[in-house]
């Protein structure tokens, strides 16, 4: 009896030790579910949509930004950098960005006294993420949580199933932004642990979906549908991204919304496109595929929300959860 549960405590403090890779942690944030919440943005995604707001989430690795508004030139990072990744040009600081995003050891971030070069990732244990959630469950009140985003939160497996654990014993309420792009199995098995996803719908034809993600989208509608029949008691929200001449017409919106409401949901949100993350591209030496796009009009949300609702579905628009 001894020896087992040696063994089990051994087991309990190598999966507390697994780590995973982070780019950012966010308290008292108010739009990613219920209540307030501590949000997690980890690392690495399955698709590559032309709208990503978060770039730097797709990287599985820690990655190299640069802050051109906070740079003075200096030179500190050239003279630190051993790949000469670094270089002076017309006056401003430009980088190979082939040589930074290979580079493991980062020289140039203590150079710089002026923070304009930043690392984005970090690796964290599950004890150390337990013990920001511990910190800051006193601001999230009687409904709030965490969440984990991304990138794509179950992607990295090992890590994410053994926190989801830790916060199912600690009486912490979970909810995950997922593309729903991820091996069946381990889907449904990680969602036993979930109590609130917010997925994605962002094209209902697999060829559109493909050329706007990368990926086309029949793993992502038969997770969604296996998920909303299976036995499971936590809250499904699809989010309709909204990217005017992409994915907006009146047919995809009409087909998305019978999608959902004949697997038996009655809930979809819809999130008009932003540019916010436009600045992220810049700071990783990245164009910006829909840099002069612009956000979906008032009246033209209003007409979507109206092709939901008349399908019987609640609709709401933008990042507050109403409910």
């Amino acid at each position: 009896m001894y020896k087992l549960s040696e063994t089990a405590t051994a087991d309990n403090v190598a999966a507390s030790q697994v780590t995973g890779l982070v780019f950012d942690v966010q308290g008292h944030s108010v739009h990613d579910g219920p209540g307030t919440r501590t949000t997690v943005f980890l690392n690495g995604c399955p698709l590559s949509c032309v709208w990503c707001s978060n770039p730097e989430g797709l990287f599985r690795k820690p990655v190299m930004m640069h802050r051109e508004t906070r740079c003075q030139c200096c030179g500190k990072c050239i003279q630190n950098c051993p790949h000469g990744a670094a270089s002076v040009q017309e006056g401003r600081l430009v980088f190979d960005r082939a040589l930074c995003d290979a580079c493991t050891t980062h020289d140039c971030l203590d150079t710089c006294y002026h923070e304009a070069v930043a690392i984005s990732g970090k690796r964290y244990t599950v004890d150390e993420l337990m013990r920001i959630f511990q910190r800051d469950r006193q601001f999230w009140g009687s409904v709030g949580g965490v969440t984990f985003s991304g990138g794509e939160p179950l992607l990295q497996k090992p890590f994410i199933l053994e926190v989801l654990k830790r916060c199912k014993e600690s009486y912490i309420h979970t909810c995950v932004e997922t593309t729903s792009c991820i091996e069946t199995g381990f889907y449904l098995e990680a969602m036993r642990h979930i109590d609130w996803v917010f997925t994605d719908i962002k094209h209902m034809d697999s060829e559109q979906h493909r050329q706007l993600t990368g990926v086309g989208n029949e793993l992502i509608l038969k997770n969604i549908e296996r998920l909303a029949t299976a036995d499971w008691d936590g809250v499904i929200i699809p989010r309709i991204p909204v990217i005017p001449g992409k994915n907006d017409s009146e047919e995809n919106i009409e087909a998305t919304v019978r999608f959902i409401r004949d697997i038996g949901l009655d809930v979809v949100n819809m999130l008009p496109f932003h540019r916010l993350g436009e600045s992220k591209y810049r700071q990783l030496g990245k164009t910006y595929a829909l840099a002069e796009q612009t956000p979906p009009p008032d009246e033209r949300m209003q007409d979507l929300k109206r092709i939901a609702e008349a399908n019987g579905l609640y609709c709401f628009i933008g990042w507050d959860t109403p409910f």
